[in-house]
């Protein structure tokens, strides 16, 4: 079991591992002020996320965004006891933007840094203000647009990687099935919009063993044959199978593993988790179930607070 409220810092969290941008503050163990800035107008043009233009887009956003934190929070630069900061996984430049910039307030203001492992701050979102004792061990599907993984955990620092995607993530594949659909980006949230439960029902790939690696590729091969072969789609039934096929196979695979062990309960996070059907197909895995709240299933900076408020809190 992992105690919570134990301490009471102000912690300041940076995340900057993809495209959006955000800066958290939690005090007294609540979240007082959470921002995320999202620019999908400068990569609707390219179908997809441009690294280089993202880390600058960071740069650029920072002071302006720490200045509306501080205020929101009630807090002066001075007020601050942690820094945390996203140190990996994400793209390359992005996340070295993050951490200069925590580095230099680090510098600035004599506190101690927290690096953040990302996927683990989403596993962990689930108990974002909630002063509950966490028991163990539980299963976590972290499902997002870089990553799929099924964990356990059986403390903060103890877990495993029950199974974890072969090649694109969920969420990166439901991007590239919007895009080959001519759907605006991004894919994932343009596929969950369209979706029509009596539309699902087209034949795509078989869905492989519970115990097999996650794999997403050969869907999106299916669906851009599919594309390929045929003069008129329609959009809406190849796009709610598709999302059908992902959130049975996410499911599935959940369902097998909650079989396995003796959890207390099930997590899912990630930007994934946000998905209307995902969140009603949940309610048949027949166990306790934790979905984090939709505002901080995508990438945001409260995440990354939480988890430094949990580190700190188990020492």
């Amino acid at each position: 079991m992992l105690k919570k409220n134990k301490k009471y810092n102000c912690i300041l969290a940076i995340e900057s591992s993809c495209d959006d941008t955000s800066i958290a503050c939690i005090k007294n163990n609540l979240v007082v002020a959470n921002k995320v800035i999202t620019r999908n107008d400068l990569h609707l043009k390219y179908g997809g996320i441009i690294p280089e233009l993202a880390s600058r887009t960071h740069s650029k956003q920072f002071n302006p965004l720490l200045q509306e934190i501080l205020a929101e929070a009630k807090i002066k630069i001075n007020d601050i006891d942690y820094i945390a900061y996203t140190s990996h996984p994400g793209l390359v430049g992005c996340l070295h933007t993050g951490k200069v910039f925590a580095k230099t307030l680090s510098f600035l203001v004599d506190k101690p840094l927290i690096p953040i492992d990302h996927m683990i701050a989403h596993a962990f979102s689930f108990s974002i203000n909630n002063n509950k004792i966490i028991d163990f061990p539980f299963i976590c599907l972290d499902a997002s647009g870089g990553h799929t993984i099924i964990y356990l955990f059986n403390d903060l620092n103890n877990y495993y990687i029950l199974n974890e995607t072969n090649d694109d993530a969920v969420g990166e594949c439901l991007d590239k099935i919007g895009r080959i659909l001519n759907l605006p980006y991004p894919g994932g949230k343009s596929l969950d919009a369209i979706y029509n439960s009596k539309k699902n029902y087209l034949k795509l790939i078989q869905h492989k063993k519970p115990t097999d690696h996650f794999s997403f590729s050969g869907l999106k091969t299916c669906v851009k044959n599919i594309v390929d072969k045929n003069k008129q789609i329609d959009s809406v039934l190849v796009g709610s199978s598709a999302l059908k096929w992902c959130v049975d196979d996410l499911i599935n695979k959940l369902k097998f593993y909650s079989s396995c062990y003796d959890c207390k309960f099930i997590v899912i996070g990630g930007g994934v988790a946000a998905n209307s059907l995902l969140r009603e197909e949940v309610k048949n895995l027949n166990k306790k179930t934790y979905i984090v709240e939709k505002k901080y299933c995508g990438d945001n900076a409260a995440m990354i607070a939480n988890l430094a408020n949990l580190i700190i809190n188990d020492k």
